[in-house]
């Protein structure tokens, strides 16, 4: 190996590794033993690609009001879009302002519960940031309107992004947080799955039962008055106001209809046993082209299998963010790129258009035959090796997510994902030392 492409490796490994203390969002209390299997499905369903930022919202939104008993929802978060939720210190808005949140997604909820009688229930990850005296938060309000929420505590975090509308007539993955900027600002990918893919659905309502079941219970902290409560729970229908797409010229702007016939051939999720499916049946039978689109790479193991891949003759293209929030990831990030751009990759490698806040799709497509969709990064959390877990303060602790992947054949399905990465690559700027 070039010197200076060890050089890079190690200092991806390094900074991957530097990890100083447990994380806030961190409630895993008990070892995780990996047993979820992937599961080959080779089943023909429905499948609907969806993209932010163009029509992910309306897909959201469709969703929750196409529901008839319930909805589950995996969410890493619960942003306002009024400014009610924000990064440092208490949480809240008053009343009257969260009665008005612009989130689309809250009011649709609400609606389904008070108008069509839905049953919701949401796990997502806890911040240990408190709600400010006088004030409340989107998740407190949904509480107190008899939405069921629960704190995950599975593993490190929960990352995955997933939604099921009546216990498996329809579920959505995709790369989408609950935030304004993963809706309207950024680059994400999705698929709606419906149809004859039970065995698909049923896999991923096992992964949300289990998580569930561990998850601890959510409860507002703060009390509020006769009056308040009034409005709190008023079942009056809300209005739901969907922004138009942001319009940015020369953008490639997507918007697939569903496609019947697709093949889900494969779901799993990590850390069950995810990096094992990445690695030995994914990466290791690419015979022909590999185009990867991601938002970061920081894991120097799937780094090196990149290279590797590309030193082997086959056709690589790789496209990532040209922003990532963390300045720990952005190093490790770099490294990983400087090593691929010194082993060759010149010109295979490519910053997504500057106009997305973040690209924060995951997708690769693997021989023009496959797409393979993650809610998971190319990181050591998101594609852990090992299969048991243990939790912060216990010998071979790391950080470990949840996550959730599909992997869909079809022409049909490979041709939609594949404009959304050559229109974003062409439109891209080439990674060079002195380009990021």
């Amino acid at each position: 190996m070039d010197a200076r492409v060890l050089r890079a490796s190690t200092l991806l490994a390094l900074v991957v590794l530097a990890i100083s203390s447990d994380p806030n969002y961190d409630h895993q209390t008990s070892t995780y033993q990996a047993k979820y299997k992937g599961t080959y499905c080779r089943l023909l369903c429905t499948a609907t690609p969806f993209f932010s930022p163009d029509l992910s919202i309306q897909t959201y939104v469709s969703l929750i009001q196409s529901a008839e008993t319930s909805i589950d929802i995996f969410a890493p978060g619960f942003s306002s879009w009024s400014k009610c939720t924000p990064f440092t210190g208490c949480q809240g808005c008053s009343v009257a302002d969260q009665k008005n949140e612009k989130f689309p997604v809250f009011p649709a909820l609400l609606n389904a519960v008070h108008q069509r009688n839905i049953t919701v229930r949401i796990l997502t990850n806890s911040y240990d940031q408190s709600t400010c005296e006088g004030k409340i938060t989107p998740l407190d309000w949904l509480f107190l309107n008899g939405i069921e929420i629960r704190i995950y505590t599975s593993t490190t975090f929960m990352h995955a992004k997933y939604m099921m509308i009546d216990k498996g007539k329809r579920t959505s993955v995709s790369s989408v947080n609950f935030s304004y900027t993963s809706f309207m600002l950024n680059r994400e990918a999705g698929i709606v799955m419906e149809g004859t893919c039970n065995g698909a659905i049923t896999f991923y309502q096992k992964v949300f039962e289990g998580d569930w079941a561990k998850a601890a219970s959510f409860k507002p902290t703060n009390s509020y008055s006769n009056g308040d409560m009034n409005i709190i729970t008023d079942t009056s229908p809300y209005p739901v106001n969907i922004p138009t797409p942001r319009s940015v010229p020369g953008a490639y702007v997507t918007n697939f209809l569903p496609v019947e016939g697709i093949t889900v051939k494969k779901v799993f999720a990590s850390p069950d046993y995810a990096r094992e499916e990445l690695e030995s049946d994914t990466l290791s039978k690419v015979t022909k082209m590999f185009y990867l689109t991601v938002y970061q790479i920081t894991d120097s193991d799937l780094c090196n299998k990149i290279q590797k891949l590309f030193e082997s003759g086959k056709e690589v293209k790789v496209m990532v963010s040209p922003r990532i929030v963390s300045y720990s990831d952005y190093k490790a990030a770099q490294a990983c790129y400087q090593q691929l751009y010194t082993a060759g990759m010149k010109g295979y490698l490519r910053y997504a258009p500057h106009y997305y806040q973040y690209s924060h799709q995951k997708f690769w497509i693997v021989d023009n035959t496959t797409v393979h969709l993650s809610t998971g990064n190319w990181s050591p959390s998101d594609f852990p090796a090992g299969n048991s877990f243990p939790p912060y303060g216990h010998t071979g602790w790391h950080s470990v997510n949840r996550n959730f992947l599909v992997v869909l054949q079809s022409p049909l399905i490979v041709d939609d994902f594949y404009a959304v990465f050559t229109e974003d690559w062409q439109r891209g700027t080439d990674w060079a030392p002195r380009n990021h």
